[in-house]
């Protein structure tokens, strides 16, 4: 079955801002690899989910919702999204590339300092993409307690974010896909174990694989923050594993540059069958 994409927000998002302009695709000026199809895109206002179906010989049931990186100013799509999505394919996963909102001015840098209000609509894509997979998982033939969402960069960001500030549902929403809950049952973290952490009790914590290098210089973690969602999970009793490379750098996607972080795919692989994802 060939990939199809559609609006995460049909009838609109919930949290809107004005647009700075049309939506521009391009090869990647930022971290270039000449050859290959490595295209970014700026100016997202329209989020949307890109499904790519398991080959029916190898699916599993479970799903993975993909959330590419780019500094919030854009997103890195082909090399941290559509290549991440056809390598889950190989493994039975059924992939979703999210295509979420990014800063509407590009040009004030990439970071996570941002307008409330930006943050609170980027967030409610991660936060509606999770509801949007478990409410209509029978479409997919997915199994609505294995769905589960990873991240590059700001993706990951976006990831633990989404997860950390997960609910249940509103149960008395008009739209369906509201009534279900946004938590994700698995998660990854590849080099940027960083979060938006909400202020009292954390919601069930899902299974967290994380990935990044020493070297990271783009994505710098001088205080070692990785370590408190490892002491957070432990403390919950939850599943938690760390590669944590000597060097790698950042923006390297399925290990795209060779060397130690070339093995966290074969891992990730690996990690979903040691927590019993894949059945």
């Amino acid at each position: 079955m060939e990939p199809c994409e559609f609006k995460l927000w049909p009838d609109g998002p919930t949290y809107a801002f004005k647009k700075g302009g049309e939506e521009v695709w391009s090869d990647d000026d930022v971290m270039p690899r000449p050859g290959v199809v490595n295209r970014v895109i700026r100016y997202v206002s329209e989020p949307t989910l890109k499904v790519y179906p398991a080959p029916a010989d190898k699916a599993t049931g479970v799903a993975a919702i993909v959330a590419p990186g780019g500094g919030f100013t854009l997103l890195a799509i082909d090399k941290e999204g559509y290549d991440v999505a056809e390598w889950l394919n190989t493994i039975g996963v059924t992939a979703f590339v999210l295509k979420y909102r990014v800063n509407p001015d590009p040009n004030k840098g990439m970071g996570l300092q941002m307008n409330p209000g930006l943050w609170g609509a980027i967030l409610s894509d991660g936060q509606r993409a999770v509801r949007t997979v478990r409410a209509r998982a029978a479409e997919w033939n997915l199994d609505p307690h294995r769905i589960g969402m990873f991240g590059f960069s700001a993706g990951s960001y976006l990831t633990a974010s989404t997860t950390l500030n997960s609910d249940a549902g509103d149960p008395e929403a008009e739209d369906p896909i509201e009534r279900v809950s946004c938590r994700p049952d698995f998660i990854g973290l590849m080099y940027g174990a960083f979060a938006d952490w909400p202020e009292g009790e954390l919601p069930e914590l899902p299974p967290l694989f994380m990935m990044q290098a020493n070297d990271d210089g783009l994505f710098a973690d001088p205080d070692a923050t990785w370590i408190r969602f490892v002491q957070t999970w432990t403390a919950a009793g939850v599943p938690v594993e760390v590669h944590h490379y000597a060097k790698g750098g950042h923006g390297f996607g399925l290990g795209v540059y060779g060397g130690g972080p070339a093995g966290w795919p074969a891992a990730f692989a690996m990690w979903l069958h040691d927590i019993g994802m894949m059945g």
